[in-house]
């Protein structure tokens, strides 16, 4: 066991309480029991439900992975870790995973304190992980990414269905593991700078590379008042050549939307390329990596990020704006229906 993997508990007879006794316990206690009832859930099924068959990279099932051979990293709420979490698994602050440095070309992930804050939560890069939120939203994903771009080599998941997928052990509170030295390799093929973006403004969904904005539609289209505006871009609209598919088309309630039709979102209806190289971006650098995470898990061989996102290249300054510039007439817009989310309470995240 790697040192640190068990995880304090405020009772300790609490940690080995899994989802199936909890639904025992309050059926025996004389809870309305769903026992034989038309239409009903049990944990089992919702387990079964988020298994993940055919040829998908990351995305598996809690039936699907292995609890005492993995790290589990809980991307939720800090609050939502410490009421309940699966056991052994340790919290990743995703706020502390986005940290980025100035380059002469443009910002790019900081790998420096990226790895730092991986060193913190006691892992190193040979470490079997695998992610979850409350659902597989972008909060994952950018930790996903993070990994990869530092070069992981250890084993990299997400649990499909998020934390109410979960049928195994839980824990609760909280308790800081025992750091390591997480030595990262960036891969620089894995992100673009703005001025290499700059250098190919006219050819992106042509002749060259794919270029996909995960934003949603108005923001891309900079359509007037529209509240999807953000107040602190200097320019609205989108980066020429740039195709807009909202990465929320991604994601089904919590789990991942059906692999089939997202391979014909992309490799069909936005005409991106398997083997070609697609650069997505968003206006920040956690949306995105949703859009980076499912093309790659449907097999797309060269995917990258744009880490400084529509807020960077918006924002240069006036008299640099002709070397970036932003569009609002020629417009794709791929139309997407997922939707984020579960329902129910718990503090649900737009972003899972």
């Amino acid at each position: 066991m790697r040192g640190g993997d068990r995880n304090s508990t405020d009772a300790g007879d609490e940690a080995a309480l899994t989802r199936r006794s909890l639904l025992a316990a309050a059926a025996g206690a004389g809870v309305a029991s769903t026992a034989g009832c038309s239409g009903v859930r049990t944990p089992a099924d919702v387990a079964e439900a988020a298994s993940i068959g055919g040829n998908v990279a990351y995305f598996r099932g809690p039936d699907q992975v292995r609890p005492d051979s993995e790290v589990f990293l809980d991307a939720r709420r800090r609050e939502q870790f410490r009421t309940e979490h699966v056991y052994g698994a340790r919290h990743v602050p995703v706020d502390d995973l986005t940290a980025r440095t100035e380059t002469d070309a443009g910002l790019v992930p900081d790998a420096d304190a990226l790895a730092d804050r991986l060193g913190a939560l006691g892992l190193t890069r040979d470490t079997d992980v695998v992610v979850y939120g409350s659902s597989v939203g972008s909060r994952v994903s950018r930790v996903v990414f993070v990994l990869e771009y530092l070069g992981h080599e250890g084993d990299v998941s997400v649990l499909n269905g998020g934390y109410e997928a979960w049928n195994g052990r839980v824990g609760v509170g909280s308790r800081s593991p025992r750091g390591a030295t997480y030595e990262a390799s960036p891969q620089e093929e894995f992100v673009v700078t703005r001025d290499w973006i700059a250098e190919r403004v006219g050819s992106f969904n042509a002749d060259g590379p794919g270029l996909v904005d995960v934003r949603p539609p108005e923001a891309y289209l900079g359509a007037r008042k529209s509240p999807e505006l953000v107040a602190s871009n200097d320019r609205h609209g989108h980066i020429p050549g740039a195709i807009d598919v909202h990465w929320t088309g991604n994601v089904d309630g919590r789990m991942l939307a059906e692999p089939g039709t997202l391979a014909g979102l992309y490799f069909n209806n936005a005409g991106l390329s398997q083997s070609g190289r697609t650069v997505v971006y968003g206006q920040g650098n956690v949306n995105p990596t949703h859009t980076w995470l499912v093309l790659r898990a449907l097999g797309a061989e060269d995917v990258c990020l744009y880490d400084g996102g529509f807020a960077e290249w918006a924002n240069v300054p006036e008299d640099r704006r002709g070397r970036y510039p932003v569009e609002t007439k020629t417009t794709t817009v791929v139309e997407t229906s997922g939707s984020v989310g579960g329902g129910g309470g718990g503090g649900f995240s737009c972003t899972g």
